[in-house]
C-alpha cells in the first residue's frame, strides 16, 4: 500500500491536514479511522464536506483498516491514514499493520495528559503505547504541518 502518510491527529480532518498536508504530498485518499466516525453518518458527511472532491474519503473502523491494510485493496493511489488517538493507532498496529513511521500531529490538551510539545500532549497510557509502538520498530515524529520542522518523540516516550 503505497502510504503518503500516518498521522495521529484528534482534529481529523481540518485545516493542517486538508491545506497543509493534502497539498503537499496529494494522497488519493484519506481514510480516517475510526469506529465511532465510521457509524456515524452526519460526522462522514461533515469530514467529507472538507475535503477537496478530487480527494477520496473513506471512513473505517479499525478491523476494517486492519484488512484493507493487509489484503493491499488500498494499492490503487497514495493514501493518507488519520487516527483520532494513540488507542486506535495501537489497536490497529496489534491486529498486525506494520507502520515504518507515523506523525504525531495534534493530541491537544485533555485532563490527565503532560505537553511534550505546543500541540502534542500525551497521558500515562499514551505513552505506555507509544514505547509499545517504538519497540515493535516504528519511528514517531511529531510535526504538525509540513512545512515545520519535524520532531523524532520516540525518545520522548521511553
Amino acid at each position: 500500500m503505497p502510504l503518503c502518510l500516518v498521522r495521529i491527529d484528534d482534529r481529523m480532518i481540518h485545516g493542517q491536514v486538508v491545506l497543509g498536508w493534502a497539498r503537499v504530498l496529494k494522497p488519493d485518499r484519506i481514510v480516517l479511522s475510526n469506529d465511532r466516525i465510521a457509524g456515524n453518518a452526519w460526522e462522514r458527511k461533515f469530514y467529507t464536506a472538507s475535503v477537496p472532491s478530487q480527494i477520496k474519503v473513506s471512513f473505517l473502523t479499525l478491523p476494517e483498516t486492519t484488512a484493507e491494510y493487509l489484503k493491499d485493496l488500498f494499492e490503487d493511489g497514495s493514501v493518507l491514514i488519520l487516527f483520532e488517538s494513540v488507542g486506535d493507532l495501537h489497536t490497529v498496529i496489534e491486529s498486525g499493520v506494520a507502520f515504518d513511521s507515523v506523525n504525531v500531529g495534534g493530541l491537544h490538551f485533555r485532563p490527565g495528559a503532560e505537553e511534550i510539545l505546543p500541540y502534542v500532549f500525551l497521558t500515562e497510557e499514551d505513552k505506555h503505547l507509544l514505547r509499545n509502538l517504538v519497540k515493535k520498530g516504528v519511528s514517531l515524529y511529531a510535526q504538525d504541518i509540513p512545512g515545520n520542522p519535524s520532531v523524532n518523540i520516540n525518545s520522548l516516550v521511553v
